[in-house]
């Protein structure tokens, strides 16, 4: 029902998605239209489809855009699998934990599978949902199909080779924003220095004396298991992240963001931080909105209408609004 004309792009990953046989992964940056690429793939198949997506939120999004495009040419609603939602239909939204749960009773019901962010798909229990679906047709889409443990390519036999991809570049300027990133750094204060030191070191003597080569892919999960039994283990890795602490929520960070808040205070901003913690001790400090996995989602959807609005110019948030969800038009992003 959505008579939208794709974009060139979108139509040539289309395109390529059909002539390897409707399998395989497209990959295209932020905000380019992966969801409306999955509608095409759908109205295309012309066949039953399962939809899993990592997130609840991005559960819900999916259900809207596919209710807009399907709804009136669909016999029943589409269907919700998560969430406090057990309706399978033959268009059906789902997560990664509900599909996991459920794929041994419904995998035989759908046609086509299409994964967004298919970058987790690779984590073991996860590969059990397409392991486990007779779908012929299968769609993977994500903006960051490298994975640093190397395990994306586990993709090509679960969903098919990367048939198209586009980078960020070659989209700005006609079809998403031409943008510039200035990288700030920041000093740690001497305690913090000291502290970050102290743990840091604990952390590398405990590694080097047992030769883990955290490089490899099994490297730090040997280190991980190890820290299951042996107390200087466990000892070495709560150092570790006491010192990544440190360094995401260095103090003089604030400093910095106080300037940019001034310098930024007619543009609509969103600060991203690496854990909760950090978000909400911004939100106080700077009397900015905040939006963690712990928002509900009224109050979720109403901080960013507003911001939408415009009513508030800023928000901050941990890691919540980095994959996947719409978020309204800012100008500014600052990631700490």
């Amino acid at each position: 029902a959505l008579h939208i004309e794709p974009r060139d792009y979108q139509q040539a990953a289309l395109d390529a998605w059909i002539d390897h046989n409707r399998r395989g992964s497209v990959v295209l940056p932020t905000g380019s239209g992966k969801t409306f690429l999955g509608l095409q793939a759908i109205a295309d198949a012309g066949v039953s489809a399962l939809v899993v997506t990592p997130t609840i939120d991005l559960m819900n999004q999916w259900h809207a855009t596919l209710t807009n495009a399907f709804g009136d040419q669909l016999t029943e609603p589409v269907g919700v699998l998560g969430g406090g939602s057990h309706n399978v239909t033959a268009i059906t939204v789902t997560t990664y934990d509900s599909a996991y749960r459920y794929i041994n009773e419904y995998g035989d019901q759908f046609g086509l599978l299409v994964v967004d962010e298919e970058h987790h798909l690779p984590a073991p229990t996860y590969q059990q949902i397409p392991e486990m679906t007779i779908a012929p047709y299968r769609l993977g889409l994500t903006a960051t199909y490298e994975r640093p443990d190397g395990k994306h390519e586990l993709l090509e036999d679960l969903l098919g080779p990367v048939v198209y991809r586009e980078d960020v570049d070659e989209l700005a300027g006609e079809y998403l924003s031409e943008y510039e990133t200035l990288h700030m750094s920041v000093e740690l204060t001497s305690e913090e220095r000291s502290e970050y030191d102290e743990e840091y070191q604990l952390y590398r003597d405990y590694v080097d004396s047992h030769e883990f080569d955290l490089w490899k892919e099994d490297g730090y999960a040997e280190f991980l298991k190890r820290t299951s039994y042996d107390p200087e283990g466990r000892r070495a890795l709560i150092a570790k992240q006491r010192a990544e602490r440190i360094a995401r929520t260095a103090s003089k960070k604030l400093d910095t963001l106080d300037t940019l808040i001034k310098r930024h205070h007619d543009d609509r901003a969103i600060i991203f931080t690496a854990n909760n913690d950090f978000a909400y001790e911004i939100s106080q400090e700077f009397i900015v909105p905040c939006i963690t996995h712990q928002t509900k989602t009224d109050e979720r959807t109403e901080i960013l209408e507003r911001f939408r609005s415009g009513e508030y110019s800023m928000l901050v948030t941990s890691q919540v609004l980095d994959e996947g969800i719409d978020v309204p038009a800012a100008n500014v992003g600052i990631i700490l």
